[in-house]
């Protein structure tokens, strides 16, 4: 039984509830480079490119410690463009039965996650 467990570019730690709670041997960390994020209030454009930066690396570092990471970079082709849209594009693709994640820190974001058509389990 696989659920994704969704880490955002301002909760990059390993004592991350979503991450503390979750199972590395069969659920799936979902990071993804969206233009809903990175565009949603103007951002000096060094804000964006070292938060991506930062991501890409925590996502290294999940993967050396044996978790499963689907990373959506900004220019993959088939990036959503959205965190609903990348957790549902990586529930079909995982075969996922639904997304853990810690609350985000922005109503319009758990709003977004509240509203999707998947099993969603907020962690505090």
């Amino acid at each position: 039984m696989v659920r994704l467990v969704l880490v955002l570019g301002d909760q990059l730690s390993d004592a991350l509830s979503a991450l503390c709670k979750t199972d590395k041997s069969t659920d799936v960390v979902v990071m993804a480079e969206v233009a809903d994020e990175a565009s949603y209030v103007p951002h000096h454009p060094k804000k964006i490119s070292f938060t991506f930066a930062a991501m890409r690396k925590f996502a290294e570092r999940l993967k050396h410690q044996g978790w499963t990471v689907a990373y959506t970079r900004l220019d993959d082709p088939d990036n959503a463009g959205s965190i609903t849209g990348e957790l549902i594009r990586r529930a079909a693709e995982f075969d996922a039965v639904g997304v853990v994640y810690t609350e985000p820190g922005e109503w319009r974001l758990i709003s977004a996650l509240g509203d999707m058509p998947l099993k969603t389990h907020s962690l505090s």
